[in-house]
């Protein structure tokens, strides 16, 4: 009995300490647009495909938004006309670590949907 109850407070304490990845950011990535396609354009459209909702800030700068369940994700997208960044602005219920600049794992998997999908939306 001793050994299960040790055992199980191993394992809360280890559920507790566990860490999470460094913020995923997508830093001026170089994309080559096929003729008759913009950038802003396959933005949007890799958005649409994956839930993200685009709005357009000014010329050059997308602000997306995911709501998954109970997690939302905000994330800057500046671009030009041949590269893109996706850069972390706030979550809620992502676990996310100012100081450590860590997250929830599934931030990273969303972001780099994300960016592959723009590539491949960019070269249509």
């Amino acid at each position: 009995m001793k050994k299960c109850l040790l055992l199980l407070v191993g394992l809360v304490f280890v559920a507790a300490c566990r860490s999470y990845p460094p913020v995923y950011e997508v830093k001026n990535r170089m994309v080559t647009v096929a003729e008759g396609q913009t950038l802003r354009h396959a933005i949007f459209q890799a958005g649409q495909g994956r839930r993200w909702v685009m709005h357009e800030e000014k010329p050059g700068l997308i602000k997306g938004y995911l709501n998954v369940r109970s997690h939302e994700v905000t994330v800057n997208i500046p671009y030009t006309q041949d590269s893109f960044s996706i850069e972390y602005v706030s979550s809620e219920n992502m676990y996310y670590n100012p100081k450590k600049h860590r997250i929830h794992r599934k931030y990273k998997q969303w972001v780099r949907n994300l960016e592959v999908d723009i590539t491949r939306f960019a070269q249509r």
